[in-house]
């Protein structure tokens, strides 16, 4: 009893995480699209452009990328072949999905160790972009390896509801 109570608790941290990431991520985009407006407002109205939007709206869109991973994710809203997958029976359609998600947790775990990496490097090497802001690398580089982590999580998730499912 007591090791069902554990693997509630961490499937439901697991997807509090989850969920959380996705709620960042629509804020996030609500932000990215005001900062946008703003500076079309000021470069055609006032013919003044702000020269930080273009750098903090691509950093914006990674982060909407990688974080918004696990919400497709889980979703189930990644691209996949349904003209092939509708064509097997309902059984092995499981064990398909059970394949596909232990590739997702591997692809995404060798993604995320690559991406701490090359986190640990730039945040040891002090890089920072060659622009204006010169905004140090770590900041949209520890982007991926969160996200990347998020996604791993979920096909964690994935596989074991699938093992359920089976």
């Amino acid at each position: 009893m007591k090791d069902n109570r554990k693997n509630s608790f961490t499937m439901g941290a697991f997807i509090r995480i989850v969920s959380l990431g996705s709620k960042v991520s629509q804020w996030v985009l609500l932000v990215t699209a005001l900062i946008i407006f703003y500076d079309v407002v000021m470069r055609y109205v006032f013919n003044h452009p702000a020269t930080w939007v273009h750098e903090i709206s691509e950093y914006m869109m990674v982060f909407l990328t990688f974080i918004g991973m696990a919400e497709v994710q889980k979703h189930k809203a990644h691209i996949k072949m349904d003209f092939f997958y509708a064509r097997f029976s309902q059984n092995i359609r499981k064990y398909l999905d059970l394949f596909f998600y232990l590739f997702m947790a591997l692809f995404s775990l060798l993604l995320l160790l690559t991406s701490v990496d090359m986190t640990l490097t730039a945040y040891h090497y002090g890089s920072k972009s060659n622009s204006l802001l010169e905004t140090p690398l770590i900041i949209p580089y520890a982007i991926v390896p969160v996200g990347v982590c998020l996604l791993f999580l979920q096909s964690i998730i994935d596989v074991l509801q699938s093992l359920k499912d089976i």
